[in-house]
């Protein structure tokens, strides 16, 4: 047995883990960094990175159907055909490019990486095939796994959001269990490349977190994408002839190609058996953890997926870096309010701090203003002009309270609202902040126009 001593392990080389690594190496500390398939983890290789890539070709695929609109005539369009395979492909090569880019800025950084199944012996102690490495600090950064309902196990046509790339060729038909992000995601993805989508979930309401002006905008889109959605249902069964569901109601049978399990996650607690018997705090199937990502267990740490927080590869690394500044004795409590959502579709939808509703339930005097992009040049332009951004904010101090974006580019246009959030500017800040023209960064500015109440020469 090889025995290493460490400054630091880290098991899990997702975003969470390989941006923890690289601030420890930057800090000082000496870092191993365990990775039991992929560096990259579920998002780079087989989530956010491959699905936004066909999102891509989907989108792209509705734009040359529609090239008429544009002035574009002479080749018949409506003879271009969508190829699974194509776009997989050129995802696959975007991924492996990601990869290999990551693994080159690890090896430059110094940090070493293995490539294996890590098990906790001790909470300082930690095996990884032939090696056992002491460490100071422990990082558990193992991601989580999609749960396929029992009623839907062994059966050849059902998919979960990792696996359905393994798909030959496109359905003609898809039936989404679970209208949570990831559902409503592959339903637009889908239906834009001419699938039949339907999406069920057995709660009455989807994703009920959203700001009312907004989730109007989503089920606008999906109406116009011709994606059925039956809330409220459970599944009864599954048959060669099809899903039986039911609700309070009724009873129906749903005919379809193949099958996607977009329903809830559970945190990776593979090999982590030792430090659940010594009373790791957990809730669920997730690691319990604090605004520094701390566990109950002194010198342990827990990040992204498996603390079950907020499953965003933008918070994870967000928590591996405050969890290695906390080691550094610099750390600060994470924000989470302050994390920027992201949906991906046909149109983006995008979100950051309260929506007017939990503004208002927490007392807050609340103003709001909404531009639509119907009235944006460059939306219009491109030909791009359906939803709105809207502005939430204190009406008493000016504080913006919360940003929520439905357009083409959302989660681009997210990030100018993050950074005003984070210096705590106010209404009026930004709106004697010249934006360019004509750019769709001018519906933010609009939009606090249309909240302010008094004329901008007497702020």
């Amino acid at each position: 047995m090889n025995k290493l001593q460490k400054d630091l392990v880290i098991i899990g080389g997702g975003p969470g883990g390989y941006v923890a690594a690289l601030r420890a190496v930057q800090g000082g500390l000496s870092t191993i960094l365990i990775e039991k398939e992929k560096i990259g983890g579920m998002c780079l290789n087989w989530g956010c990175i491959p699905s936004k890539s066909i999102q891509t070709s989907a989108k792209l695929y509705e734009r040359v159907l529609e090239a008429e609109k544009f002035g574009l005539t002479g080749v018949n369009f409506s003879n271009v055909k969508p190829d699974w395979l194509l776009m997989n492909e050129r995802a696959n090569q975007i991924v492996n490019r990601l990869t290999k880019g990551v693994e080159t800025l690890l090896n430059k950084n110094g940090v070493e990486t293995i490539i294996g199944e890590g098990t906790v012996l001790e909470p300082n102690r930690v095996k990884v095939n032939d090696s056992e490495i002491e460490c100071k600090d422990l990082i558990i950064a193992t991601g989580s796994h999609y749960l396929l309902p029992d009623i839907l196990q062994n059966t050849n046509n059902v998919y979960t959001p990792r696996t359905i790339y393994s798909i030959q060729k496109l359905p003609g038909s898809l039936l989404i269990i679970g209208a949570g992000v990831i559902g409503i995601e592959f339903a637009m993805l889908f239906s834009s490349l001419g699938v039949k989508v339907s999406i069920i979930d057995k709660s009455d309401k989807i994703m009920p977190y959203l700001d009312n002006d907004i989730m109007n905008v989503l089920k606008t889109t999906l109406r116009k994408s011709k994606v059925d959605i039956m809330l409220g249902y459970d599944i009864v069964e599954l048959t060669d002839e099809g899903m039986k569901i039911k609700n309070k109601n009724e009873e129906k049978l749903i005919k379809t190609d193949i099958y996607l399990s977009a329903i809830s996650r559970q945190g990776n607690f593979t090999g982590l058996d030792s430090l659940i018997e010594k009373r790791l705090d957990t809730y669920g199937s997730f690691i319990k953890t604090d605004l520094r990502a701390r566990t109950s267990i002194p010198h342990v740490y827990a990040i992204g997926d498996v603390n079950g927080v907020a499953m965003l590869a933008h918070v994870a690394s967000a928590e591996g870096t405050t969890a290695v500044n906390t080691i550094l004795g610099v750390g600060k409590d994470l924000i989470y309010e302050m994390m920027p959502y992201n949906l991906y579709g046909k149109l983006e939808f995008a979100s950051v701090g309260l929506t007017e509703q939990a503004a208002l339930e927490r007392g807050f005097i609340v103003e709001s203003g909404k531009f639509p992009l119907i009235a944006n040049g460059k939306a219009l332009a491109e030909g791009n002009a359906e939803g709105l951004v809207k502005i939430v904010y204190d009406k008493k101090y000016g504080e913006i309270l919360g940003v929520h974006i439905a357009a083409d580019n959302a989660t681009d246009l997210i990030s100018e609202s993050v950074m005003a959030m984070q210096l705590e500017s106010t209404v009026w800040d930004v709106a004697t902040a010249v934006h360019p023209h004509p750019t769709m960064s001018e519906a933010f500015l609009e939009a606090i126009y249309k909240g302010i109440d008094k004329p901008l020469h007497t702020l």
